[in-house]
């Protein structure tokens, strides 16, 4: 794994546990919250707790403008320690919002970690003065929280968000599966080798109940815990997943959901 250092601060180190994490889905296709807008794509905002201090980090925008501001400013989530911004993949539906994006964070202090070079949406982020790595292999963002590195064809890279969390285990965050779920959950284990699947959440791209089935099976080969397939997931296939994996890992989700790690 290759770490690109110029993410890292003078309070980061090598050694340092992620003591626990909160995830809040921002934008999905529903809403778990009546007052929260609903639209194709994906967003979630991940709140990191280190010793001593919290960061934050927001993967994927979505590609409305209007429901991400509202959400954000509904859900009452504050960027102003936000410091990792991850784009998935370069479909709109996951970036289209990233002006809005920048306008709320309001501060330069972050990194925004891409697949593969997008020369539209680098370019939006100069303008910004916001600083781009290119995450074709694994990055390290933080102590115990990096990227997959990129999966998939040339025209459609993508990674994932993994995060090591003390005494519990890997969260692996996806947003849309392009590549299979079971590749960006190799991947995931890759990054942060001998650590048991905690936690699977985001878009899986699946369509039938079959590839639901598998899925569900992979899931429950790994012992994963918690499982909450959202946006790109018919809902034949999740409830194929959760007869598989159970209730008690199994966790619908939608624009408002809130997942608190341990």
């Amino acid at each position: 794994m290759r770490m690109a250092s110029e993410t890292m601060d003078a309070t980061d180190v090598v050694t340092e546990e992620v003591l626990g994490i909160t995830v809040t889905t921002i934008v999905d296709n529903q809403s778990a919250q009546s007052d929260l807008g609903t639209v194709w794509g994906l967003s979630l905002h991940v709140e990191i707790q280190f010793p001593g201090r919290t960061e934050a980090l927001l993967m994927d925008t979505s590609g409305s403008a209007q429901v991400f501001r509202h959400n954000v400013q509904a859900l009452g989530l504050d960027f102003s320690n936000l410091r990792a911004l991850v784009i998935t993949h370069f479909h709109h539906d996951h970036f289209g919002a990233i002006q809005p994006a920048l306008e709320l964070i309001r501060h330069t202090d972050l990194v925004t970690y891409l697949p593969a070079h997008h020369e539209g949406l680098e370019s939006t982020l100069s303008r910004s003065n916001i600083r781009r790595c290119i995450a074709e292999e694994s990055q390290l963002i933080r102590s115990r929280v990096a990227t997959t590195g990129a999966l998939g064809p040339k025209k459609l890279k993508e990674h994932g968000t993994v995060l090591n969390v003390e005494g519990v285990g890997v969260v692996l965050l996806i947003g849309c599966a392009h590549p299979k779920v079971g590749r960006l959950l190799q991947a995931g284990k890759k990054v942060f080798p001998g650590r048991p699947v905690h936690a699977v959440i985001g878009g899986f791209h699946l369509k039938t109940e079959d590839e639901g089935f598998e899925v569900g099976a992979l899931f429950e080969k790994e012992q994963v815990k918690l499982v909450s397939p959202c946006h790109c997931t018919k809902k034949v296939a999740k409830d194929a997943i959760r007869r598989i994996v159970g209730e008690e890992v199994y966790r619908e989700n939608g624009s408002g959901t809130i997942f608190t790690i341990p």
